[in-house]
């Protein structure tokens, strides 16, 4: 997954914690942050990171009544069910989400800062009459 510098006001944490400081340390990996620096990512692998994830996109729970339960409501059936959807992402990635980029053909594999992948609690009531 690479990261794109041109939207540097989008900075990741990392680049924060991984900057070069005055105080003489010198085994930093970014440049200062700042709109100025951007050229320096521009022919860099500064801004690849490893894109892999393992993400479960929904769980749910459901109980549907019993029959002879049901059928004093004058109902067939009815289910009761509580979905997580998009709750549990595992990643090394420091961006916000590398399932999230560009839906332009060019611009694969690239974050550009999007919001990440909304995560839902879903309950719900199914029922047949």
């Amino acid at each position: 997954m690479s990261y794109s510098y041109n939207s540097i006001s989008y900075t990741l944490k990392e680049m924060y914690d991984q900057r070069w400081t005055a105080d003489g340390t010198t085994s930093r990996k970014f440049a200062r942050p700042q709109n100025t620096n951007a050229d320096k990512y521009g022919l860099s692998d500064a801004y690849i990171f490893d894109g892999s994830y393992f993400r479960i996109k929904q769980i749910q729970l459901g109980y549907t009544l019993p029959r002879t339960v049901t059928k004093k409501f004058l109902v067939d059936k009815l289910r009761v069910y509580a979905s997580l959807d998009n709750f549990f992402l595992f990643t090394k990635y420091p961006g916000l989400d590398p399932e999230v980029s560009s839906t332009a053909t060019s611009g694969m594999g690239v974050d550009y800062g999007n919001y990440p992948t909304t995560k839902k609690v879903v309950f719900g009531l199914s029922v047949t009459f």
